[in-house]
């Protein structure tokens, strides 16, 4: 037999081993086409109640492409430091809000699909105390310098006078002292592998799912201090005083940034059941992993010295700004991840494939998390590596084909 037709055959023998096995692959691990949905668009169709009477459970659960949002107004409890100034631990929740995205796809012949979902909600919370400038004017006492004008084009509508100076970082001549409370950024993303059972008797549909998750979680501690030569309720330090007279004012900020970075394996089910137009619906997921901690801190210090040869009450310029920052102390570490995501839904069926709802949510990180930074060297007071985190509070969304 030549080589040619030995080649032949045996490329023929291959093409049809891999159809064969494409085939019988098709039959048992369905996989998703995208091209296999043909949504009409008809998105806003009128549907009537006499149609959902008609309709079973299996037949009003929809398959295809879905998509999901909600906006989520979720508090967050308050980190465990050991700064003790505010004193309340993690006993407070305080106001986050957020959004809370999802796509997937449901086959329609095998019952069983994918499920990708984006949470991130916000907390933030400050004590804040504002202090006046040494330069700033008594608009009673100096109108024609027309201290407080406002300026549409100025970031916080207030207008600088030329030649006596802004304030540290601002464009008014107050500067305001904050110290962190409750600061923290949380973002989680999750690929889901979803089933969806037989009905049961009552009509209630489970849907089984498994996956990974990925967490990125930011917390913010932040400290200031401001000494001013024209704040009667505060005392000039020595060294300031000693330095550069008592035309000064200098303000010190200590901040700590630590970043989590959790992957985890998820287990969850979704439960849904259809009343008339409403469907009742409950999900609850748990996740367990590994969580990669770091955080850096450092110290930024910012001294305006005054021209006191006029009186600092008749607005007297800035002599000259001094500005330090210490190098950034970095650390890291790891930890054991653990937690728990359940969520609870009513939805309003308004036509054929939209749904609006209203829900709340909570998400509880039992242990893992690092907040507050690190302690060591005395910049900032520092958190535990292996800290719980709490949200919780409600939501409003829209369906589209779910």
């Amino acid at each position: 037999m030549s080589v040619r037709k030995l080649t032949a055959r045996v490329i023929g023998s291959l093409v049809l081993l891999c159809g064969m096995a494409s085939a019988q692959a098709q039959q048992h691990l369905p996989i998703a086409d995208p091209f296999e949905f043909e949504p009409d668009f008809r998105w806003f169709e009128p549907i009537y109640d006499a149609d959902l009477a008609d309709m079973k459970p299996s037949k009003r659960a929809n398959t295809g492409w879905f998509a999901t949002y909600d906006r989520l107004y979720l508090y967050g409890s308050r980190p465990e430091t050991n700064d003790v100034t505010f004193g309340e631990a993690d006993t407070r929740l305080d106001h986050g809000a957020g959004h809370r995205y999802e796509l997937g796809f449901m086959l329609p012949d095998a019952d069983t699909g994918y499920l990708f979902s984006w949470v991130k909600n916000d907390v933030g919370a400050f004590f804040r105390q504002r202090h006046e400038r040494a330069n700033r004017l008594n608009e009673d006492e100096q109108p024609d310098l027309n201290a407080g004008a406002t300026n549409p084009s100025s970031p916080f509508g207030y207008e600088a006078i030329p030649g006596v100076g802004n304030n540290l970082g601002f464009h008014y001549r107050f500067v305001d002292e904050l110290d962190s409370l409750n600061v923290v950024s949380f973002d989680s993303y999750e690929l889901s592998k979803t089933w969806r059972m037989e009905p049961y008797h009552y009509g209630g549909i489970l849907e089984p799912m498994v996956g990974l998750r990925w967490f990125r979680i930011k917390d913010t501690y932040a400290a200031s201090n401001f000494v001013s030569s024209n704040d009667p309720e505060q005392i000039l330090v020595p060294t300031l005083e000693t330095n550069f007279g008592n035309g000064a004012e200098q303000l010190t900020i200590n901040q700590a940034f630590t970043e989590n970075e959790a992957l985890t394996a998820q287990l969850g089910f979704r439960y849904f059941k259809y009343i008339n137009r409403f469907m009742v619906s409950g999900d609850f997921r748990v996740f367990s992993g590994g969580n990669w901690q770091s955080s850096y801190k450092n110290r930024w210090t910012e001294t305006v010295v005054y021209d006191t040869t006029a009186p600092i009450t008749q607005g007297a310029g800035i002599d000259r700004i001094l500005r330090e920052a210490t190098p950034e102390v970095h650390s890291r570490n790891e930890e054991f991840f653990l937690g728990f995501d359940v969520r609870g839904d009513l939805a309003y069926q308004l036509t054929r494939d939209f749904t609006v709802r209203c829900g709340f949510q909570l998400i509880d990180i039992e242990r893992g998390l690092w907040r507050g930074g690190d302690g060591e060297g005395g910049t900032v007071p520092g958190g535990d590596n292996d800290q719980d985190y709490l949200m919780v509070g409600y939501t409003f969304g829209l369906t589209l084909n779910r």
